[in-house]
């Protein structure tokens, strides 16, 4: 199939596929003004969330329960340390900068683990099943955490309309997950479990098409804006950048502190740093409409990725002992 080839190739080379779409949709929106094209946002958003929400388990929540320390210090990181710490960024680097950039840092900051975070695991050799509890529990808790912190963060800056990011929180995070759930029963019922690993990772070979079409849509959209002010965007590059080294860092320390095997830290480290970037950007598409999904872009697939890769290589690399 080419539509799945094709995601396997953008998934496997996701920097240059990510950096081929921000440049492509920079060329088109400056341009070309082409809003209409807001309207494949959801479609991109559903190629990038239904996947990921096939890997929930109750089971594996349950069985991850049994050790709860990681578990517990990854919600803590992605909902406590997190917003505060990007909060802080942001206000640091915020001298000159648009409000809608400083709220699209602040979506970002917000933002529980997301859907990738299973996938570095497992490149890692670490914990899977600690890595889709992490993953499926935030999402649940961001139904409160986003619009708690909304207004906390976002209201300082403008009116946060608090049953709007819940209405829409509901349609990305609770609609895919509930039509994920019924899909992975209804399919193990009567085509079984192997049928449906085939379908799993089927689609979530296509999930990286979602990110690039996410990117090109948004980078088309804000591509004129992007052409007058180059250095604007670079600056979002310093605190977006120290906001994925900080908590890869900070994640590390606390697993190597607590004594963690290699499986858990690997887990526990990428659950708090790897932010749900489909997520963060359809809040900004769908509430915001500025410059927000912009930031997003930049501290998403630019900066999270590579320093996550970066990470994968330094673990791999890790001697024996530390990896017991």
């Amino acid at each position: 199939m080419l539509f799945v080839r094709l995601g396997c190739s953008i998934r496997n080379n996701l920097i240059t596929s990510s950096l081929l779409a921000v440049a492509s949709g920079i060329a088109v929106g400056s341009a070309w003004h082409l809003p209409l094209l807001k309207r494949l946002l959801p479609f991109g958003l559903f190629l990038m969330l239904y996947p990921a929400f096939l890997d929930m388990e109750k089971t594996k929540i349950l069985e991850v329960m049994a050790r709860p320390l990681p578990l517990i210090s990854a919600i803590l990181i992605n909902f406590l340390v997190s917003p505060v710490l990007m909060f802080g960024l942001a206000e640091l680097f915020s001298a000159g900068m648009p409000p809608g950039l400083m709220i699209g840092l602040l979506i970002f900051g917000m933002i529980p683990g997301g859907g990738m975070g299973p996938a570095y695991t497992k490149m890692a050799d670490g914990n899977i099943n600690l890595a889709v509890a992490v993953s499926s529990l935030s999402l649940l808790l961001s139904l409160a955490a986003i619009p708690l912190w909304s207004r906390l963060l976002i209201g300082k800056i403008i009116a946060v309309p608090t049953l709007l990011i819940l209405q829409y929180l509901f349609m990305i995070i609770v609609m895919p997950l509930v039509l994920a759930v019924m899909t992975r029963r209804r399919m193990i019922r009567t085509r079984g479990a192997a049928a449906f690993e085939k379908f799993k990772r089927i689609l979530q070979s296509t999930s990286g098409i979602g990110l690039v079409l996410m990117l090109f849509i948004i980078f088309v959209l804000n591509g004129r804006f992007v052409i007058e002010n180059p250095f604007l965007i670079a600056r979002l590059l310093f605190p977006t950048l120290s906001f994925s080294l900080l908590l890869v860092i900070g994640s590390a320390c606390l697993a190597l502190a607590t004594r963690l095997p290699h499986g858990d830290s690997a887990a526990l480290t990428i659950g708090s740093t790897v932010k749900n970037t489909a997520i963060a950007m359809a809040l900004a598409t769908s509430i915001f409409h500025g410059q927000e999904a912009l930031a997003i872009a930049v501290a998403g697939p630019l900066v999270q990725f590579p320093v996550m890769l970066g990470y994968l290589k330094i673990k791999k690399q890790a001697p024996l002992p530390n990896r017991l």
